[in-house]
């Protein structure tokens, strides 16, 4: 049994959308100009198949809320759904396709071995579970006898299955530079060709577990079926008649109730005519009512004005008797008699402190000033009775108007009892019977989710029993003929000799996989001595394909697939400039990289290795991310192309990954 894992669709959730890349069976290529999004969507694959965490660019944040990732896995359509702002959020897996997740209740994992509180444990334990891949422990320190265990998860078999952009090329390939990593990457690589030690011990004692796993699963379908039976639950297939049933009824009620709505305005038309009526004479009403109040306040305004004059003409008329009884003070002051009797307190007034402490205007300016003034008052007093009048015009203007809003309030409520009443009757009575319908849909959705249930657990079953049939296969063919490591690494340098011969690189001489480091060695020299950056991207791509392709042929613990970022990276193509002070590049010119038909030859072999899958009938997938594929390429692979991103829009293609982004930065 060839175990897979096919990638059928990526979802992002989103705020104003969701955002779908579709993928198929066999090779998948994604490119387009830089910072668009594609190596995301591969990192998003990456972080939905268990990876620890992701980072996400401002397009990410203000767009997506959470991911989700459709794959088929021997067979099996699953759907994880992963929280990408909370790495450790568990983790939902869906027995179905995402359009359906609302019907099933998810199994709920955890994401990684720090904790184990998720109802249905490990995720990584799931994805080996369902690979029927044996779930086993591996030394620390393998040549010493007392070496601590440590678990292997599906993240350290996914190394194998993923280059990204950091990885390809690079000398840090599989950890090479870290002895400690590097050294469990070699027993992760027993474990996939099964020549680790304990493969055969492991696999019998996961026989063992997956036969109790059986029982339990069996126990817990008896009960479930049990517990349906006892609370009458209807099967599915009435579940299913009854929904659409359901459905049918509400289109129909909602149809109904549509219609009675366009009645009511159709035939409401006196009620319209009658309203705009009485609108326009609460707006004649409103008009009037404000000049009323503006007119008052004229009124208040002038008549204190007329007032205010009014104490101005009598101070005047004051000052004149004054100056009646006091006199000139002009002539008083040639008078030789130097002073003359108050006319008040018969004191004696001089004529210095007159002139001094009091301000005595002359007598016609007081006449002309006192004319002016009754003058304005009687303007005054003809304005406020002027205002008056229009106030009480107004008022008088007012009442009929009143008295035909009174009408045709009465008029329109006569209109709504004999007209409206009817249909507001029968319009609540469709509303109730849509919203009864809608409680029943609810109920029924939540049957159907019990009757999904039970029939995941039957198809969980169903799984494990041919799972553990194709173990018992597996234990039987390794007892038989366990392969040797020496064997593996020589098959593999074959596949990798063949590879590098089609992708016509110089000197093709010493090719083999190092016995220590289990990596390649081109011209004797081990993979991580090599200086050019461009034969290292040939290198570790021809390593890993070499992998997928022993494993069409070969009883191994791969998953079939292969995720690729930036196969163009140190052939001349457009590389960062982070990654350009990694190679030597007189080393890449001597190698002659930067030759277009290396390049197309990688392809080529690439797809070569697909379609020798698809003639074996093994489910195998490679999915590539580049960035400027030449035309002539890309006319010659257009059936693989899946994604083509344009950061301008250019020929109507998507901006990025976030089509809806006029420009994206992504990470």
């Amino acid at each position: 049994m060839h175990s897979y894992i096919q990638v059928k669709k990526l979802i992002l959730v989103g705020v104003r959308k969701n955002y779908t890349t579709k993928f198929h069976s066999g090779v998948n290529i994604i490119y387009g100009d830089s910072d668009t999004g594609k190596s995301s969507i591969l990192e998003f694959i990456n972080y939905l198949l268990g990876s620890s965490s992701i980072e996400v660019g401002d397009e990410i944040t203000t767009s997506v809320k959470h991911a989700a990732l459709e794959i088929d896995i021997n067979g099996k359509l699953k759907t994880i759904v992963r929280e990408i702002y909370d790495n450790n959020a568990y983790v939902n897996v869906y027995p179905c396709t995402f359009d359906k997740i609302s019907n099933f209740h998810p199994d709920i994992y955890c994401p990684n071995f720090n904790s184990n509180n998720a109802p249905d444990g490990f995720f990584s334990d799931f994805l080996l579970d369902s690979l029927n891949y044996p779930k086993v422990k591996i030394k620390k320190a393998p040549t010493k006898a007392s070496s601590d265990m440590q678990r292997l998860g599906f993240r350290s078999l996914f190394k194998y299955c993923y280059l990204n952009q950091d990885d390809v090329g690079s000398k840090s390939f599989l950890d090479l530079g870290n002895w400690v990593k590097a050294t469990t990457n070699r027993e992760v690589f027993k474990y996939i060709f099964n020549v680790l030690d304990s493969n055969i011990t492991e696999m019998q004692q996961e026989i063992g577990l997956k036969t109790k796993t059986i029982q339990l699963t069996k126990s817990k379908l008896n009960t479930v079926s049990e517990f349906l039976r006892d609370t009458n639950c209807k099967s599915l297939d009435d579940i299913d008649f009854k929904l659409e049933t359901i459905e049918e009824m509400s289109e129909h009620l909602s149809g109904e109730l549509s219609s009675l709505n366009s009645e009511m305005v159709a035939s409401n038309e006196n009620y319209a005519k009658l309203n705009s009526i009485f609108k326009e004479l609460s707006l004649n009403q409103k008009s009037i009512k404000s000049q009323i109040q503006s007119t008052g306040q004229l009124v208040d305004k002038y008549s204190r004005l007329k007032n205010d004059y009014g104490n101005d003409i009598n101070k005047i008329k004051s000052t004149l008797v004054a100056q009646d009884r006091i006199g000139d003070v002009s002539i008083m002051n040639r008078l030789t008699n130097p002073a003359s009797p108050c006319p008040v307190c018969e004191q004696d007034i001089k004529p210095p402190m007159e002139e001094t402490h009091y301000l005595i205007s002359p007598k016609d300016m007081l006449n002309q000033e006192l004319a002016s003034l009754k003058n304005r008052r009687r303007d005054i007093a003809s304005l406020i009775e002027s205002c008056t009048h229009k106030s009480q015009t107004l008022q008088r203007a007012l009442i009929p108007v009143q008295e035909d809003i009174s009408k045709i309030r009465t008029m329109l409520d006569t209109e709504s009892v004999e007209m409206i009443t009817p249909y507001l009757t029968q319009r609540d009575t469709l509303i109730k019977e849509i919203a009864s319908l809608s409680k029943e849909k609810e109920a029924q959705k939540t049957s159907l989710k019990m009757r999904n249930q039970q029939v995941k657990i039957q198809e969980f079953l169903d799984n494990q029993i041919k799972l553990l049939a194709g173990l018992e296969e597996k234990l039987e063919s390794l007892q038989a003929s366990t392969p040797s490591m020496d064997l593996v690494l020589n098959d593999l340098g074959d596949f990798l000799n063949t590879y590098l011969e089609h992708v016509h690189i110089n000197k093709r001489t010493g090719i083999s996989i190092s016995p220590k480091s289990y990596a390649p060695v081109i011209r004797e020299k081990d993979y991580y001595s090599i200086t050019s950056g461009g034969l290292r991207t040939i290198c570790s791509i021809g390593y890993m394909l070499s992998i997928l392709d022993y494993s069409y042929t070969h009883e191994m613990n791969h998953p079939k697939i292969l995720l690729i970022d930036t196969v163009g990276k140190y052939l001349g193509k457009t590389t960062k400039p982070r990654y350009q002070e990694l190679t030597d590049t007189k080393a890449d010119v001597s190698e002659g990289v930067s030759d277009p038909s290396k390049y197309k030859n990688i392809y080529d072999q690439i797809i070569t290795s697909s379609e020798k899958a698809e003639r074996l009938g093994i489910h195998s997938q490679i999915i590539l991310v580049d960035n400027d594929v030449p035309d002539a390429m890309v006319e010659s692979y257009s059936q693989y192309i899946v994604a083509h991103f344009s950061s301008t829009g250019e020929d109507g293609l998507d901006y990025g990954l976030i089509d809806d982004a006029n420009e994206s930065h992504y990470n």
